[in-house]
């Protein structure tokens, strides 16, 4: 295990995917049968697994569901874990279907800068099943309830494109219906959930350029409304996670938890106050959505596992 920790160490400073780290698979639970209808997912930003799990509110939402005790982001800095949490690769420009986004790199942006990749995504996958999805971010400059067209800018006030990984992909150019999908979060409504949905907060409630406190207190009141509405929840998943770790390498390196970050699951299919250590990344997030669906080819690395351990015998 700890030559496992240290590789997905080294990967995550050089900002290369990690496969989920090797464990006996002999000993793992296995998937269940289509667990949820519903599943949305909430990232917030740059904060090691140790520091949130002291913050009583979020180890409230981890004991209300499950916790992901060995959850690890692939790499640093955010915007790659951002592409593997939708498409199953962090990219780069020595990939010959991937270029440098003209906006972000007219502006020199090298540190977070986009790409525009020509590959497929979950949006992809659902819609080849006939099945619906949303992406919701806070503050995005387009507010119309179904927007004709992407907007690209890389920011604008407290919005990040980064932080909304559908946008560096190639079809959203190419296919303009893709962008109704995009939108405002002013629109996102729990009566209406799409099978998948991804919500980013803005720069400061995902606690990127604020305090934790301020994303603490944005999730709290997002989900109260959700959480209480039992028919919402009955058959739908929120998972709660962190693009990645916050402490230095030289830390993380020492202490054995190489980019480990916060995930818990909430819902109706979760058994509540399950803990499970079986060790997963982003991609495992990403199978389990494929997995649920019965989603195909998958986009993840070979033998990339789903969430296991966590769920309802009783879940739809």
């Amino acid at each position: 295990m700890l030559r496992a920790l240290i590789a997905c160490a080294l990967a995550a400073l050089c900002s290369c995917s990690t496969g989920p780290i090797a464990r006996n698979e002999g000993a793992a639970p296995q998937f269940p049968a289509h667990p949820f209808d519903h599943f949305v997912l909430i990232v917030l930003e740059n904060e090691d697994a140790a520091t949130i799990e002291r913050i009583p509110y979020m180890d409230s939402l981890a004991r209300d569901g499950a916790t992901l005790r060995a959850y690890f982001a692939v790499a640093h800095p955010s915007y790659p874990n951002y592409l593997a949490l939708v498409a199953g690769r962090t990219f780069s420009t020595a990939d010959s279907n991937v270029t440098h986004d003209p906006a972000a790199y007219e502006a020199r942006d090298f540190g977070d800068a986009q790409l525009l990749i020509d590959a497929p995504t979950i949006a992809d996958r659902l819609e080849s099943k006939g099945l619906t999805w949303d992406a919701f971010a806070e503050d995005y400059p387009d507010t119309t309830a179904a927007p004709t067209s992407c907007f690209f800018g890389r920011a604008r006030g407290h919005y990040a494109r980064k932080h909304v990984p559908f946008l560096s992909f190639a079809e959203f150019h190419r296919r303009p219906q893709m962008c109704a999908h995009v939108r405002n979060l002013r629109w996102f409504n729990r009566d209406s959930l799409a099978a998948y949905t991804f919500i980013t907060p803005n720069m400061i409630h995902d606690g990127h350029d604020a305090p934790m406190d301020s994303a603490v207190t944005w999730l709290r009141g997002f989900l109260a409304p959700i959480l209480a509405d039992s028919a919402a929840m009955h058959s739908t998943v929120i998972a709660i996670t962190f693009d990645e770790s916050g402490s230095s390498f030289s830390d993380r390196f020492r202490r054995g938890n190489a980019n480990r970050v916060f995930a818990a699951l909430i819902g109706g299919p979760i058994r509540r106050g399950a803990d499970s250590d079986f060790p997963v990344t982003h991609y495992g997030m990403l199978r389990t959505v494929e997995e649920n669906f019965d989603l195909a080819p998958s986009l993840v690395p070979a033998n990339t596992r789903a969430i296991v351990g966590v769920w309802n015998a009783t879940a739809p």
